[in-house]
């Protein structure tokens, strides 16, 4: 019978686990109804329902409203979350403690400092009400005039309801919990604008929704006015989350939300960015000491964003700290109101370099000081300058990508080149011993994965990859058709079929002739910045190679202003700032992308006088095998190449710097 009544109350799963939190709910709502039955001319998620049901599920209903059963709200708000359908795809992560009490640290102080009347408190992406609750209990009953919100699951909205009655005595007419996606039902509900908006709102990635979902989320965007600020197709739905609270928020009004990081630093996040430097006063970004998230089960790295909607004071300070147990300290430092060492900037004058990722401005304060007092100074006297004045932003591209590596690179784990000259290259099968002649004119030498040429900067490349211009099977040398018919039957070429349709072998062909992806420098697109293995960063090959998407090629045809650069590009000031300013897609793992590299500092080539002196660095340890990273710190060849670069910059006392800058990192490791 729990199923049936569950089914038909509209819950899902229908299973005992819901039923439970379905009667703790209940429980707790009770004793301001009539009875039951009453509950079903309520305004709330759930209870209208109740009509459906027979006298005898009334009557089981009943039955188990004994205290034995029933479990705490506030836990049903936690349990609730496991239930949610498809709950990874929706990325329907509920707040965690830490996280809770601050942001009802925060309200309390908030209302203290602009002492508000009368208060509408909203959540629009409402889950089981848990950023609601905790600031709810810090607020006088009397001082609520509405509390909303929206949630898309009718059961944790239920208990979300549950538990705010209880904290406003049963004042039911003053709370408003609508039941469906937000961004289709906001705008068909008369909700009052908030005065506070607690939020936590859904992470989902923008590929994962369907394309007239995406597209309806656009429109929505520049129907309330903010198309302006959408820089990409391609946004997130926790910026157009963002901008949806911003509408309902009142002038003056306090907005905490949890955000990924990745709004912050991603090319998608520009336009929100822009937004809240220049409408809102950002008091705090906050990060949680013990653990990546401040959501539960959540895999995202996450900070909580305090910011009142107001135009900020020039020289406005943002708070960046870290946050756990200490959360009333914090909550009271971002109001001015003790001496809590936090890091503070003002992020509408922050240096390109760190506007990129606001990641960077959390913790590493000595690394992120002496990075930032050199570069100022290479910046100034010229000896730096920005990627894209300094290079071009056609200096830098990406990699090829292709379908199903295992046909496209050769050798592969099904053919080893057994021989080859200047016209051919021989490969034979692994498994039937078959051996084919292929003509080299539809093969390109090409770098495969970072991890073949980590040790040593000088390149030794025997891979290439096929590329077979658009022609038919019929047209193309007989060894080649053999070839291609065995991806084909072997599957190993199934994703280019699928993608491609008849000429998919010719789908590489078409990038190296529009991208030119060849050069000499080759840097990874991602790097473990534990340096367990890796001795190099930037790799050479004297030749013009090409290489697949796991590395960008630096574009440069003079050879003195190549090994410049790559002197640069392997030189502990600039893993230094990759470790600083990379995008942390793990806890160990970071990447810089295009657009970052636009907005770096990078070794200035027509200002520097001293080129030879780093060329012979390089050159001493360009086909050196070189230990990982970290062990080479003191050694001489890497202090001779990185004093080299420091004096090119002509940046004051080169030595102590370059022992300031190892002492910081030898710290860093140590952590």
């Amino acid at each position: 019978m729990e199923n049936l009544i569950l089914k038909k109350l509209g819950v899902e799963p229908a299973n005992s686990e819901a039923f439970q939190i379905l009667i703790s709910a209940l429980n707790n709502i009770l004793p301001y109804a009539k009875s039951l039955k009453s509950l079903e001319t309520w305004n709330a998620p759930i209870l209208p329902n109740i009509k459906l049901l027979t006298t005898e599920e009334l009557e089981f209903i009943e039955s188990k409203l004994s205290k034995k059963s029933i479990i705490p709200v506030s836990e049903c708000q936690t349990m609730v979350q496991r239930l949610v359908p498809q709950r990874k795809k929706s990325a329907a992560y509920y707040t965690i403690n830490a996280g809770v009490n601050f942001m009802a640290a925060m309200v309390s102080n908030y209302l203290a400092e602009y002492g508000k009347k009368k208060l509408v408190v909203a959540d629009p992406f409402f889950g089981s009400g848990r950023t609601l609750t905790a600031a709810l209990n810090k607020i006088d009953v009397k001082k609520i005039k509405k509390v909303w919100g929206i949630e898309q699951w009718p059961l944790p909205a239920l208990v979300g309801y549950a538990a705010i009655l209880q904290i406003l005595n049963g004042e039911r007419d003053l709370i408003e919990i609508v039941v469906g996606d937000t961004f289709k039902t906001f705008e068909k509900f008369a909700l009052p604008k908030a005065d506070i908006i607690l939020t936590n709102p859904p992470f989902t990635r923008w590929k994962y929704l369907k394309k007239n979902y995406r597209d309806n989320l656009l429109n929505f965007m520049e129907r309330l006015g903010y198309g302006q600020y959408i820089t990409r197709k391609e946004v997130s739905l926790q910026m157009v989350s963002m901008f949806l609270s911003d509408y309902m928020l009142k002038k003056g009004g306090l907005l905490i939300s949890v955000l990924p990081i990745s709004t912050f630093y991603t090319i998608y996040g520009k336009g929100y960015k822009s937004f809240i430097k220049n409408n809102y006063k950002v008091l705090a970004m906050l990060e949680s000491k013990s653990r990546s998230s401040f959501s539960h089960d959540s895999g995202f790295k996450e900070i909580i964003l305090v910011a009142i909607k107001e135009k900020p004071e020039k020289g406005l300070l943002t708070v960046f700290a870290e946050v756990d147990d200490d959360f009333k300290k914090i909550a009271d430092r971002i109001m001015g109101k003790n001496k809590v060492f936090v890091d503070l900037f003002n992020i509408r004058r922050l240096p390109r370099f760190l506007d990129i990722n606001w990641l960077s401005l959390f913790g590493k304060k000595d690394l992120r000081d002496f990075l930032v007092e050199l570069f100022n100074q290479g910046l100034e006297e010229g000896t730096l300058e920005y990627w894209d004045k300094a290079l071009g932003d056609r200096s830098i591209v990406r990699g090829v990508e292709m379908y199903g590596p295992e046909f496209f690179f050769i050798p592969n784990k099904y053919w080893k080149i057994s021989n080859q000259n200047g016209a051919y290259v021989k490969i034979k099968n692994i498994k039937d011993k078959t051996n084919l002649n292929l003509d080299k004119k539809f093969l390109v030498k090409t770098l495969r994965k970072p991890s073949l040429y980590d040790r040593v900067i000088e390149l030794d490349v025997e891979s290439y990859m096929v590329s077979i211009p658009p022609r038919d099977m019929e047209d193309l040398p007989t060894d080649w058709q053999k070839y291609i018919q065995w991806g084909a039957d072997s599957d190993t070429a199934a994703p280019a079929i699928k993608s491609y349709g008849k000429l998919w072998y010719s789908h590489v062909h078409e990038q190296m002739r529009t991208k030119e992806p060849f050069g000499h420098i080759f840097i990874p697109d991602k790097v473990d910045l534990g340096f367990k293995r890796r001795g190099v960063f930037a790799n050479y090959s004297n030749r013009k190679l090409a290489a697949s998407k796991n590395f960008y090629i630096i574009k440069n045809k003079d050879e003195k202003i190549i090994k410049l650069l790559l002197g640069w590009f392997n030189s502990t000031i600039f893993i230094s700032s990759l470790m600083l300013l990379g995008r942390r897609i793990s806890n160990n793992w970071t990447r810089l992308l295009k657009n970052d590299y636009m907005e770096l500092p990078v070794i200035n080539v027509d200002n520097i006088e001293d080129i030879e002196h780093i060329n012979e660095s390089v050159d001493n340890i360009l086909a050196k095998a070189l230990p990982p990273f970290w062990e080479q710190i003191n050694r001489d060849y890497r202090y001779n190449l990185d004093l080299s670069i420091v004096k090119s910059l002509k940046i004051e006392n080169p030595e102590k710097k370059v022992k300031k800058m190892y002492k910081i990192l030898n710290n860093y490791l140590n952590k």
